[in-house]
């Protein structure tokens, strides 16, 4: 489980499991399990949105506990903390995955300039596809 704070500094849980994966395809239309050969990493990096949307979906248990509509999760999401609640998604989308692929997954995306392990501030290079195991 990873973490990471809104622009109001409050902190959120990321959980990447099969029911956040599911959340995620209503919240945002993706497949989190595309990482593996989609351009979701680079969709990911791209549009700041898409990251919210996502964020939204892995988070909604958290937010709905807090009572958050979509909209109030949204706007505490901008600038640095998109960056934040991205690296998280990522890393934990990683243990997602059984091995080998998540140590093959990892690898590709420490070669891509992706997230895990690294900073968040989104100093990434541009979006390649990310490949286990090239």
């Amino acid at each position: 489980m990873r973490t990471f704070k809104d622009s109001a500094g409050h902190e959120w849980q990321v959980q990447v499991n099969t029911n956040a994966v599911k959340r995620a395809r209503d919240t945002a239309a993706v497949n989190l399990v595309d990482i593996t050969g989609g351009d979701l990493y680079g969709r990911m990096l791209l549009d700041p949105v898409l990251v919210v949307d996502i964020a939204y979906g892995v988070c909604k248990p958290e937010a709905d506990a807090r009572k958050l509509t979509r909209e109030d999760f949204s706007a505490a999401l901008c600038g640095d903390a998109i960056a934040e609640a991205r690296q998280a998604i990522l890393e934990d989308l990683v243990d997602f995955f059984p091995n080998p692929v998540r140590g093959s997954l990892k690898a590709a995306l420490d070669r891509a300039g992706g997230s895990p392990p690294g900073d968040a501030s989104g100093n990434s290079p541009a979006p390649a596809a990310v490949t286990p195991g090239t």
